[in-house]
């Protein structure tokens, strides 16, 4: 069942506490990471199995985390589930691996510590599997006027038909994770699931850690008094899953004779949000319930722990979760409902439509009415209400009833039970716009208590790859691969199409014969059934295309949907020790702000040892123009592509060559200097070559005025990889700054100088108020930024023993720079495990600078006027040609066809004295036989060149 295969309400604020985001980049007013609200001061983390041994219930009994705990001012530290023990394979129904929960722990600590700090303190130890914030979770409901109401959801998912099939079992039971329940109301009371085993008398009579949970539990408060408070919001939940049927009182619940159990998760008894509701999924699993429903979510980032927490009771306890697909009426992933092994329910209204205020995704499993839908609330009294939060429970109780009349079915079987005897609603007005993403319809009691046939094939994952970088750009083929599992009853003929409306792919392609799948069997098309997919030079950039996987056997047949964002405006270099993204727009490591879209920078596999970096160029008076951070805590978008990244591997120069071109016309700048940079990358595989990423800018003043005092150089936050204990420092000699960690272990890194035309300068910063270094406590201003180009700081993260945030600025000038004038700079991006290996490095990649280009990119002087051959020729996708001038002149290179005409103006610049390389891209041009040309001042010289495919 799931997901969308990929390569919330209006939060609710609990201590808002105001922050700095990591190193002072955004300032927020309210407790937000990764665009989900957390609890202040709070973390959870989950400690690998390896130091099992030194940790109990109250403690880590590791110096490095007790370290950190000290440094973050910890006030506690505790198992959040102290009576779980280390699971083994034999507990699990399935075949797959139980998820242990006995070693997640929380954490409270000061909550004016940044929790960026905090969280990559604890990571940068090993010692941990996660560390991550205790995200808040909203109730998914959208309160109105109460109001008397017939139940027309009741005959709208044909319970009374199924009623007259099964009437549920009492051994069934669906938990109710939320606000609490009116355990006392008339229409619930009988329907609760009591422990009999630990009846109240203040002692825990079943052993089982909690005292007198008779009626369900409070993991909130932590007692026995599961009520709602008057946010009535759990109660209504409870009597739309499982109100007491046919009692002669009030309503009736899908689940008929199913019981529930009441799991209050919020503190606040009138407050709209969850505050613990995964301690409440935990719970429930561990008490032995079917169905757990949860009518509450989030948007933003993922959870590790929270998905933890989903797979501990689908995997070890067999328990269905279900739950609110959320209503923000958008197109939106909403946790835990787009988690792995949840069933995600979307609401409909009387006639089918998708609710107004309902969230569509392609993560949603179901349907289920939720707009005016009657149920109990507190105090013993009945209203109308709509949300998600009403759609859930009803699917829930459906999915109760169905493991009443399949009880050999596991959890996921009952899941998808519940998806593949839908009832069609997308021909249903107005659902058309939300094709694939209201799941496979509208549940439906009747056909999942009855339908004994279907088969329930799922795309449990998916691969997509081009058999090269991954870097899916237009003109690549991909091959993309599913794995399919079979739920349910075996297939006869099952064949699995893949299908899209994009006009940007053509599929190849299409088709893959699975034939005959049984019960809980699994099949790939990897290999001689892979789909086929070609990118149109036509698509786009960052495009999404949505693709339908489409299986069918006889008459039953289901959709998946897979995301690929093709023709990426980045490449990435993976080829030596040393990985990193290069980017259309002057950007180093990352494509995007907050460290998305790219590789950043690693070394021998390390986590990134990046937070960002990027081109500056700027000029005496006038603005820097550049793409990195900037005084308004965003980044600045001074630069735009005008020729996207492109790599040829194995390249001219290198074993990959990466070439593009961008110029400072960007939606942020206003008063631009006019340049246009030619931008080259280039990596090599062989020692002692493979510990940097060498990048090469040509600088052009497209302006009518000179650029004085111009300097071009690299900004680079490096984290490495506890920020906090970082240092950095200037290399003359090798004309570097460099920044290594003074943890034991810890990894260097640096940025070299290369090019020979310009002055070395470095800058150091410390990214806190420090006397000496610019503030960037208060952004970066361009100011800033050219003072740090300018003007030299030899070290940083000298105030403390073990250093501190710290930033580094490697550039070349001055320069002046007239109209048409170009200048080259170039640098090394280098890294290593101790400063020796940096060395090594950075002299590497002088010598080899040096080799490739001194003398030939305007280097050097040249007796005589001449044009060489190109290479290689004939051509496929590139060609090099090189000339030299023996005076500065200007200068044109085009490239002619057979008849004459100009195709191509390579070069049309006044250059100075020296020898010049410039790679073409030739795979725009048909095969064939065409001529160069170049004229320099009174110089005139013709070449030919053959390009084939």
């Amino acid at each position: 069942m799931k997901k969308i295969i990929t390569s919330a309400f209006v939060l609710s604020m609990l201590c808002i506490v105001s922050f700095a985001a990591n190193h002072g980049k955004i300032a927020n007013d309210k407790p937000l990471y990764k665009g989900a609200e957390y609890k202040s001061g709070t973390l959870v983390l989950k400690v690998k199995a390896a130091f099992r041994s030194s940790c109990s219930k109250t403690d880590i009994a590791i110096p490095a985390v007790q370290m950190i705990l000290t440094k973050i001012s910890a006030s506690g530290v505790f198992k959040k589930f102290p009576n779980f023990k280390m699971p083994s394979s034999g507990e699990v129904k399935s075949n797959r691996k139980p998820v242990d929960m006995s070693l997640v722990y929380q954490v409270n600590f000061s909550p004016v510590v940044r929790i960026e700090s905090a969280l990559q303190d604890l990571m940068s130890t090993g010692i941990f599997e996660y560390a991550e914030p205790l995200y808040i979770h909203q109730l998914d409901f959208v309160p109105n006027d109460p109001q008397v109401a017939s139940q027309y959801y009741i005959s709208k998912i044909n319970a009374y038909a199924a009623w007259d099939v099964c009437q549920g079992d009492t051994n069934v039971v669906i938990a109710i994770v939320d606000s609490g329940t009116d355990w006392n109301h008339p229409d619930l009371e009988a329907n609760i699931k009591y422990n009999y085993a630990d009846p109240i008398d203040g002692m825990d009579n079943d052993n089982d850690g909690f005292i007198d949970n008779f009626r369900g539990w409070d993991v909130s408060g932590n007692d026995n008094d599961p009520m709602v408070g008057v946010q009535s919001h759990g109660s209504h939940v409870s009597g739309c899953a499982d109100a007491i049927t046919n009692n002669s009182v009030g309503i009736s619940g899908p689940a008929y004779k199913c019981k529930f159990l009441p799991v209050k998760s919020a503190l606040d008894a009138s407050a709209s949000s969850i505050d613990d509701g995964y301690d409440g999924i935990t719970y429930a699993a561990d008490h032995g319930v079917n169905v757990i429903n949860c009518s509450w979510g989030r948007a933003g980032a993922k959870s590790q722990f929270e998905q933890d927490a989903i797979n501990y009771a689908t995997i070890n306890h067999d328990a269905l979760v279900v739950a609110a697909a959320g209503n923000n009426f958008t197109d939106q992933e909403h946790f835990p409902s787009s988690y792995d092994n949840v069933i995600s329910v979307a609401a409909t209204t009387s006639t089918d439509g998708k609710s107004s205020f309902s969230n569509y995704n392609a993560t949603v499993d179901v349907c289920a009415p939720g707009s005016g839908i009657l149920s109990t609330i507190f105090d013993d009294t009945y209203a109308s209400q709509d949300g998600t939060s009403m759609a859930s429970p009803i699917a829930a109780g459906c999915a109760a009833m169905i493991k009443a009349r399949f009880p050999a079915l596991n959890a996921l079987q009952v899941g998808e039970q519940l998806r593949t005897t839908c009832h069609y609603i997308y021909n249903v007005s107005g659902n058309s716009a939300y094709l694939g993403k209201l799941g496979k319809g509208r549940v439906d009691l009747y056909n999942a208590v009855t339908d004994s046939v279907s088969p329930g094939v799922i795309l449990r994952s998916s691969h997509s790859t081009d058999n090269d970088d991954d870097v899916f750009l237009p003109g690549d083929t991909l091959s993309v691969s599913g794995l399919f599992e079979n739920l349910l009853r075996p297939t006869a003929n099952l064949t699995c199409s893949l299908a899209t409306s994009s006009t940007y792919v053509q599929i190849l392609q299409p088709n893959f014969n699975a034939g005959v799948l049984n019960t809980m069997d699994t099949v790939s098309n990897y290999g001689t059934g892979v789909y086929r997919v070609y990118i149109k030079p036509t698509a786009p950039l960052n495009t999404e295309v949505v693709f339908r996987v489409i299986l069918t056997d006889g008459t039953w047949n289901d959709t998946y949907l897979i995301k690929i964002i093709v023709n990426v405006d980045y490449i990435n270099i993976a080829i030596n020790n040393v990985t990193s993204s290069i980017t259309s727009k002057s950007l180093l490591g990352y494509n995007q702000t907050g460290q998305t879209q790219g590789l950043g920078f690693t070394y021998m596999g390390s986590p990134s040892i990046l937070y960002d970096m990027g081109l500056m160029v700027g000029a005496q008076g006038l603005q820097v123009s550049d793409n990195t951070r900037n005084g308004a805590g965003a980044n600045d978008e001074d630069f735009s592509s005008v020729v996207n990244v492109a790599a040829q591997e194995p390249g001219i120069i290198s074993d990959i060559d990466v070439h593009g071109i961008y110029e400072d016309n960007g939606p942020t700048s206003a008063a631009p200097l006019n340049v246009s940079v030619r931008h080259n990358a280039y990596a090599w595989i062989a020692s002692p070559d493979d510990n940097y990423i060498m990048v090469q800018y040509y600088i052009k003043n497209n302006s009518t005025d000179t650029l004085n005092n111009l300097y071009a150089g690299v900004f680079a936050d490096w984290d490495i990889p506890l920020y906090s204990n970082n240092k950095c420092a200037t290399d003359l000699t090798r004309r570097m700054g460099y920044i290594w960690s003074t943890d034991v272990g810890g990894l260097w890194a640096g940025i070299k100088l290369l090019s020979h035309t310009g002055g070395f300068n470095h800058y150091a910063l410390d990214n806190v108020t420090t006397a000496g270094s610019i503030n960037l406590g208060d952004g970066f201003d361009d100011t800033e930024k050219y003072t740090a180009m300018s003007t030299s700081r030899s070290d940083a993260g000298t105030a403390s023993t073990t250093g501190n945030d710290v930033l580094s600025v490697v550039s070349s000038g001055n320069f002046n720079l007239a109209q048409n004038d170009s200048v080259e700079v170039a640098f090394a991006l280098v890294a290593g495990g101790d400063l020796s290996d940096i060395q090594t490095a950075a002299d590497a990649a002088q010598i080899m600078y040096d080799n490739k280009f001194v003398g030939i990119f305007s280097i050097g002087q040249s007796k005589t006027n001449e044009l060489f051959q190109s290479y290689p020729n004939p051509a496929d996708k590139n060609a090099r040609i090189d000339f030299a001038l023996k005076n500065n002149t200007a200068c044109e290179l085009n490239i002619y066809n057979v008849m004459g005409s100009k195709i191509s103006t390579v070069v049309s610049e006044k250059l100075t004295a020296g020898k010049y390389s410039v790679n073409v891209d030739v795979s725009k041009f048909p095969a064939g036989n065409y001529f160069y040309r170049l004229v320099a001042g009174d110089f005139t010289n013709t070449h030919y060149l053959t390009i084939v495919h």
